[in-house]
C-alpha cells in the first residue's frame, strides 16, 4: 500500500489529507483468495474415507460375531480375527503388501457378509505404512475401516 501526500493549499504546509492507494492489497487478496481455492481441491482428491466408532448409550449395536483387528508394526502387520493371531512379517525391511493383500482376501472369502476391520499401530508407525495397510484392506473388499487407539482394538 501506498499513501500519496501532495501539497495542497498554501506553500510550505502538508495537507492532513492523503490518499490511500489499495490496488496493491487488493491484488494480493486476490491472489491468496485464488491460492487457497486451487489448493482446496487437492486436500478432496488425496483424502481416505475412514470412520471412527464412539461408545454411546443410545443406538449402540452388539460388536458382531467376527471380529478382525489389523495392528501395524515396526516389524510387520498383526492380523487378528477374534482371538487368532497371524503375523505378516515384513521382507527386507519393506512391508510385504502381497502377503497381506492375499491373508485379507482370504478373511474375504472366509467372512463375505463382514465389510469391517479395525486397524491401530504402534506410535512410532510411519503414515505412508499406515496408509498402505489402509490401502491393502479397502482393496480386499472391506470398504469399512476404521481407525483405532491401540487398546479398543483388543491388544
Amino acid at each position: 500500500m501506498s499513501v500519496s501526500t501532495e501539497p495542497k493549499g498554501k506553500p510550505g504546509r502538508r495537507s492532513l489529507t492523503a490518499d490511500l492507494n489499495l490496488v496493491p492489497y487488493i491484488d494480493l487478496l486476490t491472489c491468496m483468495i485464488a491460492f487457497l481455492l486451487i489448493t482446496a481441491v487437492w486436500t478432496q482428491l488425496a483424502q481416505l474415507k475412514t470412520s471412527r466408532r464412539l461408545p454411546g448409550p443410545e443406538g449402540e449395536q452388539p460388536p458382531p460375531a467376527t471380529r478382525i483387528s489389523l495392528l501395524v508394526g515396526q516389524d510387520g502387520v498383526n492380523v487378528m480375527v477374534n482371538a487368532d493371531r497371524e503375523l505378516v512379517p515384513d521382507r527386507n525391511g519393506q512391508a510385504d503388501w502381497v502377503t497381506l493383500g492375499n491373508l485379507l482376501k482370504t478373511l474375504k472369502g472366509r467372512y463375505p457378509d463382514l465389510d469391517d476391520v479395525q486397524i491401530a499401530s504402534e506410535d512410532s508407525v510411519l503414515f505412508d505404512r499406515l496408509t498402505g495397510v489402509m490401502d491393502a484392506t479397502i482393496a480386499a473388499g472391506f470398504p469399512g475401516v476404521s481407525v483405532v487407539p491401540g487398546n479398543e482394538a483388543g491388544l
